[in-house]
């Protein structure tokens, strides 16, 4: 009969199982070195750690893998979780997230959408692809992925203000780690442009 009387707890259960800090911890610096050097590969790392931590913060079922290949189209859901976190910690939230990433996803797609105009510009004038020129094909790759950095150290500071370390300085430093992945980001580039500048009649 006792059990009739029982009152179940009133706490919030819901915030007392968040634990560790919600983001992935960076100094902005660092962020963009990592980001430009290998030519945006480290940005794959970066989120799987986001949604790492998330998971572990949240309580959430959810597969960093996935979220992680399919990075951009769960950019917005990142974002969203971003700003509601700077809400629930009453630190103003992020402004513009959903603006933002919108953005990221649209200038991903901008060295696509220049390579479609190119073959199809070749295919009805009968040019060979060297007429598109070295300098704006490179421009048409680099340029978007340089807005894109700034749009992720923008979002970057936010996710560090979350995680009590706005300065990002428990991330500061590069790693050996982060010196091989550099490395290969520069290999990467260096092919990347052997092979544009090849498509263009440009040798070295």
């Amino acid at each position: 009969m006792s059990d009739v009387f029982y009152t179940p707890p009133t706490a919030d259960l819901t915030a007392a199982s968040k634990s560790g800090q919600p983001f992935f911890t960076v100094s902005l610096d660092k962020l963009t070195v990592m980001l430009v050097v290998t030519s945006g590969l480290y940005g794959l790392y970066w989120y799987f750690k986001n949604w790492s931590l998330y998971k572990v913060h949240s309580g959430r079922s959810l597969w960093p893998v996935p979220r992680t290949v399919f990075g951009m189209l769960y950019l917005p859901s990142l974002f969203y979780k971003v700003d509601a976190v700077l809400k629930e910690q009453k630190k103003g939230g992020m402004p513009y997230w959903a603006l933002a990433a919108a953005a990221m996803i649209l200038l991903a797609l901008v060295p696509h959408t220049v390579g479609f105009i190119i073959g199809l510009v070749t295919s009805l004038s009968g040019q060979p692809v060297t007429s598109a020129g070295f300098i704006p094909m490179v421009a048409a790759s680099t340029i978007p992925m340089l807005l894109q950095c700034l749009i992720l150290r923008r979002a970057q500071s936010f996710m560090n203000l979350a995680n009590g370390d706005a300065k990002g300085s428990q991330n500061k430093d590069f790693t050996p780690w982060n010196c091989v992945w550099m490395v290969i980001g520069v290999i990467y580039w260096g092919i990347n442009m052997v092979v544009v500048a090849s498509m263009n009649g440009v040798s070295f």
